[in-house]
């Protein structure tokens, strides 16, 4: 009887590891869950979601009646680059999509931008997983990342700066607004 209740101990020690190393397992598995969620990151040709769940609706930008582009410059030599790139003022058009349950955020937004020197193509809403407010840019235009990141600085809302995943919108930068924008 003893040698029973001597173990015993050695056992709820056993049972009492093996709780935690479960419940670390469950908090790691929780917090890449948070960081991705349903396992999908924003990826340059990685959808972060199956297109069912994808909604976008977009549309033109009331408040601007043409986009508003510097024309190109000639180079003095040809160019050697056959991807597009960003107009010489650094500033391309934006297109901005809410993600959230407020009427009217991507307008506002679109609007704050346009202040800010920006040109607003159009705005719309988006049914996704982005998980922050966003810059997406288009890794195939040259020197769209630089313009994002320009966008980022100017508008500290605007969280994180990624390549466009495959369910955006053409154009060169796409803004999601999630419910952690505040102007």
């Amino acid at each position: 009887m003893a040698g029973r209740n001597a173990q015993r101990p050695m056992w709820d020690r056993v049972g009492g590891i093996a709780v935690a190393v479960l419940g670390v397992a469950v908090l790691v598995v929780a917090i890449i869950a948070l960081r991705h969620p349903q396992g999908h990151t924003a990826r340059a040709g990685a959808p972060t979601a199956s297109p069912t769940r994808n909604t976008v609706t977009a549309r033109p930008s009331s408040s601007s009646a043409a986009p508003s582009t510097p024309a190109p410059s000639t180079p003095s030599s040809p160019s050697t680059s056959a991807s597009p790139s960003v107009p010489a003022g650094g500033k391309v058009p934006l297109i901005v999509l809410n993600q959230t349950s407020t009427i009217g955020l991507a307008a506002k937004a679109g609007a704050t931008f346009q202040a800010g020197g920006w040109t607003v193509t159009s705005v719309g809403s988006l049914r996704n997983d982005v998980i922050s407010t966003t810059a997406y840019y288009d890794p195939t235009v040259a020197g769209a990342q630089a313009a994002a990141e320009a966008l980022q600085v100017q508008f500290p809302a605007v969280k994180r700066v990624l390549p466009k995943f495959a369910e955006l919108p053409a154009g060169t930068i796409v803004v999601v607004l999630t419910s952690d924008y505040a102007q």
